[in-house]
C-alpha cells in the first residue's frame, strides 16, 4: 500500500473515531428496550370482549390483586356492555376447550334422561342422569355446579321410581351436605320423600360446624367452594357440613385445579401452561415502568396473546397494613393502544373490597373516551416521546462528526492540490499526489453531504417533532358512586378469533411520516470535474435549515407492502391454527366413539352378570319349593 493510501485511511479512521465518541453520549440517553411481540392466539372473540388482568406493583399486594381482578370480572358481566373473557380461559385454551365439551356433554346427557324418564324408561333415565353428573364433576365448576346439582337431584328422582330408596335417600343426604338450597320438585319425589328431603334441608342448615382451610401452590388463586366464590387463598371457611364439598381454584397463566374435600386442610399444585412466561414477562415490564409507554405496549402484547380486542388492566399498590389500596385502572384498545377509559383511585382490601370498588369499577365500564382527531389517547408520562427525541440527537451527533470529518479531508485534498502544482508534472510523486488529493475530495463531498443531512434531520427529531400519537395525563379521581347501569348478564366467550389486523399491533411503531431511513436519505454525488479549491466550502452553505422532504409514495408503499404481508402471514396462521382444530375435532370424536364403545361393552357385562344373578336367584327359589317341608310331628318323632 502506498504511503497516500495509507494516510487516507488513517483519516478516515480517525473521522470514524470521533463520530462514535460524539455519539456514544447522546446515545445513553436513551432506552431503547427489545419488544417480544408473541403470537396471538386464534379466537372467536367479538368485537366488545374484554379480559381482566390485576397486576401488584408490590408484592405485598398480589392476594389483594388477585381478589380485585374477580370483582371486576363481576362487573364487566353486570355492565351488559361487554362480553368477559376471563384471561385463565383465555391463556389456557386447550383445558376451557375440554372443560366446555364435558359440559356439553352432561347437557346432552340430562336431555336423554329427561327423555327417558317421560317414557317411563326409568332404568335409562337412572344411568343418563348419573353420567350427567360424572361429566358436570369434570367441567368448570365454578360456572356449572348448579348443573350439577340438578343433575343429581333427578338421578334420585330415577332411583325412587326404580324402587330403590335407599340408595335415593343417601343421594339425597349427599346433594343436600353440599348444597342445601337444592330444589326438589314434588313431581317427582313423593310427599314421604319429600318430607325426608325437608328433615336433611334443616339438619345441614343447623349441623354446619366443619372447617376447611384452602391452600395453593405457587401462587395466590381465586377458590370457589361449590361453585361459590370464596376468596382468594390461603382461605379458611367455617359453617360447613360434614360431607364431601367440590373445591375449584384458578389463576391465570395456570390450569384449573378441582378436587373434593372435606374438613382440615387442602392443598392444591397448580400446573402452569404454555403461556405463563409471556404473562410474566408483561408483568415485569408494567411493574417495572407503571406510568410510561411501554406499559401500554405490553397490555397491547397481552391482549393479542389472550385473543381479546380490550384489555381491562388494574394496576394495585398498597402493601402490607389496613390502608386503602391505590388502583390504576385502564381499559385500551389492543389495536391502536387507544385508551377506552382511564380512572386512578383507592379501594378498600377485604370484605369492604366488593362494594368499595364498584364506583371505580363501573365508571371504567359505563362510557368509552372518544379519539382526539382521530388519533388515540393515552395516558402516560410525557417520556414517550425519548425514543424520538435521543434518535434525533444520535443523529446530530452523527452529523456533527459527519461534518468534522468532512472539513478535515477537505482541507487535506487543498493541500494536496497545492503539493501537486509544485511538484513536476509527469513525475511518479505528482500522479500519487494527484490520485489522493481526489480520494480526500471525495471524502469531504460525501462526509460535508451526509453530515449537513444527519444534523438536519436529527434537529428535526430532536426539537421539532416531538412525541408521536396524542398523550392526555388528564386522570379520573372516583370520588362518587355514578349511578349504576342496568345490571344484565353477559355471556362469557373463551374461543376467540382475531381480526385480521389485530397483529399489527404487535410491532413497532413505524418511522414518521415523510421520512426515509438515514441510508436512503444519503446520495452518493458523483466524483468532481475539477480540483477542489484551495479553501473548503464554508459549512454553513452545505447545511440546510430544514431538509427537504422526501415524497411520500415510497413511504406509504412500503407500509402497505408490509401491511399485505403481515396480512398474508396472519392468514397462514389462521389456515395453521383451522388445521389443528379440524384434527383436534377428528381425535376427540375419535375418542368419544372408543368411550361410548367401552361404555357399551360395559353396559352388556353388567346386564349379562345381572341375568345370571337374576337365574341363579330363580334357581334356588325352585329348588327350595321342591324341597319337602317338614312339619312338627316330623320334629318330634326326628
Amino acid at each position: 500500500m502506498r504511503p497516500s493510501s495509507k494516510r487516507a485511511v488513517h483519516a478516515a479512521l480517525s473521522g470514524w473515531l470521533v463520530g462514535m465518541l460524539a455519539v456514544g453520549p447522546a446515545a445513553a440517553q436513551g432506552n431503547l428496550p427489545l419488544r417480544l411481540a408473541p403470537r396471538a392466539v386464534t379466537s372467536a372473540a367479538s368485537a366488545s370482549s374484554v379480559t381482566v388482568v390485576a397486576i401488584p406493583l408490590d408484592a405485598a399486594s398480589r392476594t389483594e390483586a388477585a381478589r380485585l381482578a374477580y370483582w371486576a370480572e363481576q362487573a364487566v358481566a353486570r355492565s351488559g356492555r361487554l362480553e368477559l373473557v376471563r384471561l385463565s380461559d383465555a391463556l389456557d385454551a386447550d383445558g376451557q376447550r375440554a372443560r366446555e365439551a364435558k359440559a356439553a356433554a352432561g347437557a346432552e346427557a340430562m336431555k336423554e334422561g329427561q327423555k327417558a324418564y317421560d317414557e317411563l324408561d326409568t332404568q335409562k333415565a337412572l344411568e343418563q342422569f348419573d353420567a350427567a353428573a360424572k361429566d358436570y364433576e369434570a367441567s368448570d365448576l365454578s360456572r356449572a355446579f348448579g348443573e350439577l346439582s340438578r343433575a343429581r337431584v333427578m338421578k334420585a328422582a330415577s332411583q325412587v321410581a326404580n324402587g330403590e330408596s335407599t340408595a335415593a335417600q343417601l343421594e339425597i343426604r349427599s346433594i343436600l351436605a353440599a348444597d342445601p338450597r337444592a330444589q326438589f320438585s314434588p313431581n317427582f319425589f313423593p310427599p314421604d320423600d319429600m318430607a325426608f328431603v325437608e328433615k336433611e334441608r334443616k339438619a345441614a342448615l343447623g349441623g354446619s360446624t366443619g372447617t376447611l382451610t384452602v391452600t395453593t401452590e405457587p401462587v395466590p388463586a381465586q377458590v370457589y367452594v361449590d361453585g361459590q366464590f370464596r376468596g382468594v387463598s390461603p382461605v379458611s371457611l367455617s359453617g360447613l357440613t360434614a360431607a364431601d364439598h367440590y373445591v375449584t381454584v384458578m389463576a391465570p397463566g395456570f390450569a384449573v385445579g378441582q378436587q373434593r374435600a372435606r374438613e382440615g386442610d387442602t392443598a392444591l399444585t397448580l400446573a402452569p401452561v404454555a403461556s405463563l412466561r409471556a404473562l410474566q414477562t408483561v408483568g415485569d415490564r408494567v411493574t417495572r415502568k407503571p406510568d410510561a409507554a411501554d406499559r401500554d405496549v405490553a397490555l397491547r402484547e397481552l391482549g393479542a396473546l389472550a385473543g381479546v380486542p380490550q384489555v381491562l388492566a388494574l394496576l394495585v399498590s398498597g402493601g402490607t397494613g389496613t390502608a386503602p389500596l391505590q388502583v390504576t385502572a385502564l381499559r385500551i384498545d389492543v389495536a391502536d393502544g387507544h385508551n377506552l377509559a382511564y380512572a386512578v383511585g383507592p379501594v378498600p382490601r377485604g370484605d369492604a373490597m366488593a362494594t368499595g370498588s364498584e364506583p371505580l369499577l363501573t365508571g371504567l365500564l359505563a362510557t368509552d373516551t372518544p379519539r382526539q382527531a382521530g388519533k388515540p389517547v393515552t395516558h402516560f408520562a410525557p417520556a414517550a416521546s425519548s425514543n424520538r427525541k435521543t434518535t434525533g440527537y444520535v443523529l446530530m451527533a452523527t452529523g456533527v462528526a459527519l461534518l468534522a470529518g468532512g472539513i478535515y479531508f477537505g482541507m487535506e485534498a487543498s493541500s494536496k492540490e497545492d503539493d501537486f502544482h509544485r511538484a513536476v508534472q509527469n513525475s511518479s510523486r505528482a500522479k500519487d499526489i494527484k490520485d489522493t488529493g481526489k480520494t480526500y475530495a471525495l471524502v469531504a463531498d460525501i462526509g460535508l453531504l451526509t453530515g449537513a443531512v444527519a444534523a438536519g434531520l436529527g434537529s428535526y427529531f430532536a426539537f421539532a417533532g416531538g412525541g408521536s400519537g396524542s398523550s392526555s395525563r388528564s386522570t379520573t379521581r372516583i370520588s362518587a358512586p355514578p349511578p349504576e347501569p342496568k345490571a344484565r348478564p353477559a355471556a362469557t366467550s373463551t374461543k376467540p378469533s382475531p381480526p385480521a389486523a389485530k397483529s399489527d399491533s404487535l410491532a413497532m411503531p413505524p418511522p414518521p411520516k415523510g421520512t426515509k431511513p438515514l441510508n436512503d436519505s444519503l446520495p452518493m454525488p458523483p466524483p468532481p470535474a475539477k480540483q477542489t479549491p484551495a479553501e473548503p466550502p464554508p459549512p454553513a452553505k452545505q447545511t440546510p435549515a430544514e431538509p427537504p422532504p422526501p415524497p411520500a409514495k415510497s413511504s406509504q408503499d412500503a407500509r402497505r407492502e408490509d401491511e399485505a404481508r403481515r396480512e398474508e402471514e396472519l392468514r397462514k396462521r389462521r389456515e395453521e391454527v383451522e388445521r389443528q382444530r379440524r384434527e383436534l375435532e377428528e381425535r376427540r370424536k375419535q375418542e368419544d366413539a372408543e368411550a361410548e364403545r367401552q361404555a357399551d361393552a360395559t353396559r352388556k357385562r353388567e346386564e349379562e352378570a345381572k341375568r345370571k344373578r337374576e337365574d341363579e336367584e330363580r334357581r334356588k327359589k325352585d329348588e327350595d319349593k321342591k324341597r319337602p317341608s317338614i312339619d312338627e310331628d316330623d320334629l318330634r318323632n326326628y
